[in-house]
């Protein structure tokens, strides 16, 4: 395989890591924010529950961003995969450590 196809398929496997930790990450926040207001039957006609729902979405989207930029990167190093993928993607992980 070229750098170019396996820069590819990195890609593809970021993409589908990103998509599964994102969906894990906001589905734990929203359980979570269930369990909190279960006392409180109108939690979505409430003012608080209205404002949290969208701060909350907010928290699980940086969160599960820098999950995925620090497991990434550690992927990179630990696999040894920078000298096989595109100098460029490899800059973009490795500089966020």
């Amino acid at each position: 395989m070229t750098t170019k196809e396996r820069t590819f398929v990195f890609n593809i496997c970021v993409i589908v890591f990103n998509i599964i930790v994102g969906l894990l990450v906001e589905a734990v926040l929203l359980i979570s924010l269930l369990f909190f207001f279960t006392d409180h039957p109108n939690m979505q006609e409430s003012v608080f529950g209205q404002i949290a729902l969208p701060i909350l979405l907010l928290i699980g989207l940086i969160a599960a961003m820098s999950i995925s930029v620090h497991a990434v990167s550690w992927a990179i190093r630990k696999f040894n995969l920078s000298d096989k993928l595109d100098p460029k993607v490899v800059s973009h992980y490795q500089k966020k450590l």
